[in-house]
């Protein structure tokens, strides 16, 4: 099932804005600017250092779980999730180096 799917629909308007204001950064500007979304949610909701590390532990499982369904048995990516759900960035060699 499409993850954008099992979220409230408040949480898929907030996707869709934050995915119009992305639009056109490269992939580690948007990777940056999400990462720093949630630890500074995690900061402002717990107030202690364990309660927020577990809170980002169960974030963290539930993250990776999502993106592990958008890849298939092989390894290779599904390509079943709708365009609007498309992050655009410039093409940028994503190899190691």
């Amino acid at each position: 099932m499409d993850p954008i799917k099992k979220v409230p629909t408040g949480s898929v308007a907030l996707f869709e804005q934050f995915s119009r204001v992305a639009h056109g950064y490269p992939a580690d500007n948007v990777m940056d600017a999400a990462l720093n979304v949630i630890v500074n949610v995690l900061r402002q909701t717990h107030d202690t250092r364990d309660k927020a590390g577990l809170s980002y532990d169960e974030f963290t499982t539930k993250a990776k779980s999502h993106l592990m369904e958008c890849y298939d048995s092989t390894g290779r990516k599904k390509g079943v999730y709708p365009y609007h759900q498309i992050i655009h960035v410039p093409f940028s060699d994503l190899r190691d180096t």
